[in-house]
């Protein structure tokens, strides 16, 4: 069965508003720190990991398929900003670092990706709203069933 024409719209609202914040805040981080949003996205994944993560974990929270990671990690690696070991528990799966340069620049291009978090998106909505919005997408999260 199709969506109806109200679900059409609102799917197309999502998308449209997703694509205008993401581009607004990767514009950002590239005129104001010439960092890219998907290298902060992976920084703060680490981060938020406790600093570590398998490369296949890395690849879920990034929404990218495991060759398209790796790719994306030897470009991180190559700038310094994380290390990928063995891992100790059974050296086939591959750890992800994130090294003290990818602190410092995790930390240095924050406050632009916060303002930018702030600016485009929570100012826009009130509390109510804000509480609505988190309860409409988590139903559509990875926690879903």
């Amino acid at each position: 069965m199709a969506p109806t024409d109200a679900g059409m719209r609102a799917w197309r609202a999502f998308l449209e508003a997703h694509a205008a914040v993401s581009k607004a805040m990767e514009r950002e981080l590239r005129e104001e720190c010439e960092f890219p949003l998907s290298w902060y996205d992976a920084l703060v994944q680490l981060h938020e990991a406790g600093g570590s993560l398998r490369m296949h974990e890395l690849a879920d929270h990034l929404l990218l398929s495991r060759s398209a990671t790796t790719r994306f990690a030897d470009r991180l690696e190559r700038a310094g900003l994380i290390e990928r070991r063995s891992a100790t528990s059974d050296r086939r799966g591959t750890v992800v670092l994130l090294t003290a340069d990818g602190k410092r620049e995790l930390k240095r291009t924050a406050p632009t990706h916060v303002r930018g978090i702030r600016e485009h998106f929570v100012e826009r909505f009130d509390e109510g709203e804000l509480a609505a919005i988190e309860d409409l997408f988590t139903r559509l999260g990875p926690n879903r069933d």
